[in-house]
């Protein structure tokens, strides 16, 4: 197995559905080698990705979580840059739970009637996930797990393993058990933390975390997804916390 340098994964946005206290959506910016990786894709991603001096266009895959609008309805906004103003050649994957494909093109015609040409006139290469099955891909190995949220939006945690580093991600998700497996050995393992206290079945809080956190295997963890309680009491939440524009190394 090949031993590579650091790799670097830059919190583009670590905010709930509501931007609270001002933080944008979902993603994570990941350079991989000589790949450049996108972690969800919120709608506020292109303008969140460009104030850290970052390029959108230089992204070869997108791995999303599930299929709730904080989390892919930057894509549109990517598609229509790619195709309009990039003129992008290089292909883009991006790799979806099941329904994916067609949720992302329907959101897409909806806010550009011309969406499914400029699809048409660019290599995007949609891949569909299932719990099932490891995909491999561009050299890296994927493993999807179903976690408690609203099942309409097909929920997963993943696991991104390549060269001897594991990136491992919660999603959205209320406690569910699978979250050792998701968090075991991982280098890094990014996880929600929605709430302080509060209990729900599609979202964590952070006392639970604090509780699980022996049995959560990673040798790092970094808290994400942040809502309006949780940030109320945020200096009292401990451990490291996803802060957008920072570039975190594992």
């Amino acid at each position: 197995m090949n031993i590579v340098d650091n790799v670097s994964l830059t919190v583009i946005g670590s905010g709930d559905a509501f931007c609270s206290d001002g933080r944008f959506n979902s993603c994570y910016y990941v350079e991989w080698g000589d790949k450049k990786v996108l972690l969800d894709c919120g709608p506020t991603s292109l303008a969140a990705i460009r104030k850290c001096s970052l390029d959108p266009m230089a992204v070869d895959i997108i791995v999303i979580s599930h299929l709730h609008g904080d989390h892919i309805a930057g894509i549109p906004f990517l598609i229509l840059e790619a195709d309009k103003a990039a003129k992008r050649k290089k292909p883009l994957t991006i790799i979806t739970p099941p329904d994916g494909e067609r949720r992302i093109k329907e959101v897409s015609a909806l806010l550009y009637p011309d969406a499914m040409t400029m699809f048409q006139n660019l290599d995007i290469r949609f891949v569909q996930y299932s719990q099932d099955a490891e995909i491999e891909i561009e050299g890296f190995r994927m493993n999807f797990f179903e976690v408690s949220h609203n099942p309409l939006v097909n929920p997963h945690g993943f696991r991104i393993e390549k060269d001897s580093k594991i990136l491992a991600y919660s999603g959205d998700t209320g406690w569910t058990d699978i979250l050792y497996q998701i968090a075991d050995n991982a280098d890094l393992f990014i996880c929600e933390c929605n709430f302080y206290e509060r209990e729900t079945l599609t979202h964590l809080n952070y006392k639970k975390i604090v509780a699980e956190q022996q049995n959560l295997k990673a040798k790092r963890m970094i808290l994400t997804h942040f809502g309006k309680e949780s940030l109320a009491h945020y200096s009292e939440i401990k451990g490291e916390k996803a802060e957008e524009g920072e570039c975190i190394l594992f």
